[in-house]
């Protein structure tokens, strides 16, 4: 497969894992994705117990803006995919789940698998720390 639909793709099933657990704003979610999507980054999150040790791992690596800019075209056209097939809305600057029915199962992918179990532990690591607090303690100015 290309890999720019694999990763749109995966990209979009991502989302849509993040988000059936809470409403989130655009910043966060890119955020997120990019670190579980990303092979470097993902396995930072692999090593780490807390959000100061993921950031520690992360701001010694110094790809995360690159990262992020690189992502970001991916990110874009999978949120667009969604919402055109009403996967999810966007309102008031965050974005939930929508009124369709993403597909559930194996999805046989391996990857696709490990980023699925690894987004509950990212979304534990990072419980209660606001997107801006996110943003400043990884150093990323966008």
């Amino acid at each position: 497969m290309n890999r720019v639909y694999n990763n749109e793709a995966i990209l979009m099933c991502c989302i849509v894992n993040l988000l059936k657990t809470e409403r989130m704003d655009m910043a966060k979610l890119y955020l997120y994705t990019t670190l579980l999507v990303d092979k470097q980054l993902y396995s930072c999150i692999k090593k780490s117990d807390s959000f100061d040790q993921l950031s520690d791992l992360i701001k010694n690596q110094g790809l995360i803006l690159r990262k992020l800019c690189s992502f970001g075209p991916y990110f874009l056209n999978a949120t667009v995919i969604l919402k055109q097939n009403k996967f999810i809305t966007i309102s008031d600057g965050s974005i939930s789940t929508g009124i369709s029915n993403f597909p559930e199962g194996c999805l046989r992918s391996n990857r696709l698998e490990q980023i699925m179990k690894t987004s509950d532990k990212l979304l534990k690591i990072c419980s209660g720390i606001s997107t801006k607090e996110l943003y400043y303690n990884l150093n990323i100015s966008l």
